[in-house]
Formats: C-alpha cells, sequence, structure tokens
C-alpha cells in the first residue's frame, strides 16, 4: 500500500465513522462526514469501521484533516479530494 492510498484510506475511514455514530453526532454533521468519505472513496479511498479519536467527533474530523494535509499536492488538488476535504471543513464549523 502507498502512502497516498494510506492517507486516503485513514481520512474515509475516520469521517464514515464519524457519519455512522450518530448516537453522538448531529444529523447534519453526520451527513457532511458520510459525503466526505464518499468523495473520498471516488479518489479511491477504502473505508474501514475505525473508532472516535477518543470518544470526539471534532477530533476525529480533525484527525481526517491532518491525514488529508499530508497528501501530496497533485492527490489534494483532485477534485474529490478537495470536495472531502470542502465538506469537513463544514462538518467541523456545524459542530461549532
Amino acid at each position: 500500500m502507498t502512502k497516498t492510498q494510506a492517507l486516503l484510506d485513514e481520512a474515509a475511514s475516520l469521517l464514515d465513522s464519524t457519519g455512522a455514530a450518530r448516537p453522538v453526532v448531529p444529523a447534519e454533521v453526520a451527513l457532511k462526514c458520510l459525503l466526505a468519505a464518499e468523495f473520498l472513496e471516488h479518489a479511491g479511498a477504502r473505508a474501514r469501521r475505525v473508532d472516535l479519536v477518543d470518544g470526539d467527533s471534532r477530533a476525529t474530523i480533525l484527525a481526517a484533516m491532518t491525514a488529508l494535509s499530508k497528501l501530496d499536492a497533485a492527490m489534494f488538488g483532485r477534485e474529490p479530494v478537495l470536495a472531502a476535504a470542502r465538506a469537513a471543513r463544514r462538518a467541523l464549523r456545524l459542530l461549532g
């Protein structure tokens, strides 16, 4: 597995798991996270179920964004990755 693939998979997994944590995540935030994970899957990511970082949705979204920030410029500049980053940013804003 390449570093790029690992980063995409990590970000997608964190965002998908946040979206699936509906009892602790508001619906609108969950939907933005699921959308972001879907965009990353269009970029080639393979999401798997992971635990939330310290049980916290905000920390988990930030961890996903950190993984995305480690992508090279060519991959980060691809439309599905940018769309995922935007959706994750919106989710963070909704959390306040």
